[in-house]
């Protein structure tokens, strides 16, 4: 959680609380708002990133920790592609329902629907039951990773879509 004061704790929604200032702040405020915006997208993508290349440095015999931190790189990617579309920003436990709702245009939506929430199900399942075996897995380790590395790829595309350099 971000300590006070921060943008992301100024409301709900930052995108709906920048709409809301645009008649009392000046445009240079307006446009220090996104920019304050944006450098929490690029964080969050960065996050994400970084979960992803220590995932990928795991060998298949720590099968738990790399499953786990794929779908910890997967789900900051996701919010940081939720907080530029709409100015969603959420650290409470629910949110994780959230790893799949992509925003319109984002590519491969389908598939990504459907196979993050196998991911978000076998992070579960790694991180919280001890009677699993690596045959538990919906998704087995090298389609995880090939999953993560396509998702972190179309999200870098869909960001740079919308102006966002990473």
């Amino acid at each position: 959680m971000p300590t006070s004061p921060h943008i992301l704790l100024a409301a709900p929604n930052v995108r709906k609380m920048q709409t809301n200032l645009a008649n009392l702040l000046s445009h240079a405020s307006i446009v220090s708002i996104e920019g304050a915006i944006t450098e929490n997208v690029v964080q969050l993508y960065r996050l994400g990133r970084n979960h992803y290349l220590f995932a990928r440095r795991q060998t298949n015999r720590d099968w738990r920790q790399k499953i786990s931190r794929f779908y910890y790189g997967a789900y900051n990617v996701s919010r940081s592609v939720r907080l530029a579309h709409n100015g969603e920003f959420n650290t409470d436990v629910s949110d994780h329902k959230k790893i799949e709702s992509l925003p319109p245009g984002f590519p491969n939506t389908a598939l990504y629907q459907n196979q993050l929430i196998a991911l978000r199900e076998d992070r579960n399942l790694c991180d919280y039951d001890h009677t699993s075996s690596i045959t538990s897995l919906a998704l087995d380790v090298v389609s995880t990773e090939s999953l993560v590395t396509n998702f972190l790829v179309d999200a870098r595309t869909f960001l740079a879509s919308k102006g966002i350099t990473l």
